[in-house]
């Protein structure tokens, strides 16, 4: 086995902290440090994870210079990413940043371009993609198990009860969450996205300042449409948080919810007998395809592959503009009530 790579981990908030134990448990990945400001974080880490106080370092600049790492985790608030990013980067290390990579395009093309300059690898921690499920949902449309894709349906229902900065957003459904399953549209589906119609709101029983309800229409390229409604503050049922699939094609459907894949086809060759499936009075319920990890696992795997391999990681920051535009589009046609061309957004 390879020898592994050393991490060091800036930000141990909320998310960042449940990141640490990924690290710590990764046979890709070593815990060369913590960027953290308080000592009573400090404490915390030491008395939790029995991290030692010689690798908690108070600067990204300390830590950068100092820990001996091979790359940087950056789970900061998403105000800081550019900043720490670039730190990281110009600092000679490789990077994940969490999304969303950048508060806009302008933005995040400062990274990517830095990133390109030092000749370091830059993923965007897009966790979503890389799970059994949407996995196995990409495969069976790559296979041509219900032709050419036409039309998605996607519908997500949660009710957390956030603090902090996703309950003072403008936007948090679309900003914090929704960008996964935008980015899983296109990571799945194969197709890129060219304009988007969203519509926003927040019912009278909401605790969120701004909307955490959302209903878009994208518009993806060959003519493919992919319908999206999402709801954060939901009275009823609840989907995972990976939302309820229908993705419709001229030889028939795949249904994906609750981590099980089922498909109808029209085409008579398929009806009985497709590979990686089961028939099932006339649903063909596929196996779900194995993968060494999932979720954040996998996304240090990807990671550490990709540098070895002297490749782009497949959520790269380069990539990752694409889905970022998805979301400043729908901010935007929310904001000025029109659809938006995501041409327009990308150009900026």
């Amino acid at each position: 086995m390879e020898k592994r790579l050393r991490m060091v981990q800036i930000g141990a908030g909320g998310w960042g902290w449940s990141w640490i134990q990924f690290i710590l448990e990764s046979k890709e990945w070593e815990l060369a440090g913590v960027v953290v400001r308080r000592d009573e974080v400090k404490k915390k880490l030491s008395d939790h994870y029995g991290i030692e106080e010689r690798i908690v370092y108070r600067s990204v600049k300390e830590a950068v210079e100092e820990a001996g790492a091979d790359a940087a985790l950056v789970v900061v608030p998403p105000e800081a990413h550019v900043d720490v990013s670039l730190q990281v980067l110009e600092g000679g290390l490789h990077c994940i940043v969490e999304k969303p990579l950048a508060p806009g395009i302008r933005e995040a093309r400062m990274i990517v371009d830095a990133a390109s300059r030092a000749k370091r690898k830059l993923m965007v921690g897009q966790n979503y993609r890389f799970k059994r499920a949407p996995q196995t949902v990409k495969k069976l449309i790559q296979a041509g198990l219900i032709g050419r894709v036409g039309s998605a349906f996607v519908t997500f229902h949660k009710a957390p009860k956030f603090s902090g900065f996703r309950a003072e957003m403008d936007e948090p459904l679309i900003v914090d969450l929704s960008i996964h399953h935008f980015d899983q549209m296109r990571g799945i589906l194969g197709l890129e996205p060219v304009g988007v119609f969203a519509h926003s709101w927040n019912p009278h029983w909401s605790y969120f300042k701004g909307n955490p309800v959302a209903t878009l229409i994208f518009e993806m390229e060959g003519g493919a449409v992919c319908t999206y409604t999402g709801d954060w503050v939901t009275q009823g049922v609840q989907t995972t948080w990976d939302g309820d699939w229908y993705i419709q094609g001229d030889l028939g459907e795949i249904h994906w919810a609750r981590n099980e894949v089922t498909a109808r086809t029209a085409d008579i060759m398929k009806e009985v007998y497709f590979k990686g499936t089961r028939e099932r009075e006339g649903v063909l319920a596929a196996d779900l395809v194995r993968l060494p990890a999932e979720d954040r696992a996998y996304v240090l795997i990807e990671f550490a592959s990709a540098i070895r391999e002297k490749r782009e990681p497949e959520t790269s920051g380069e990539d990752n503009l694409r889905t970022l535009a998805m979301v400043i589009g729908a901010c935007r046609s929310i904001e000025q009530q029109r659809p938006v061309r995501l041409e327009e957004v990308m150009n900026e």
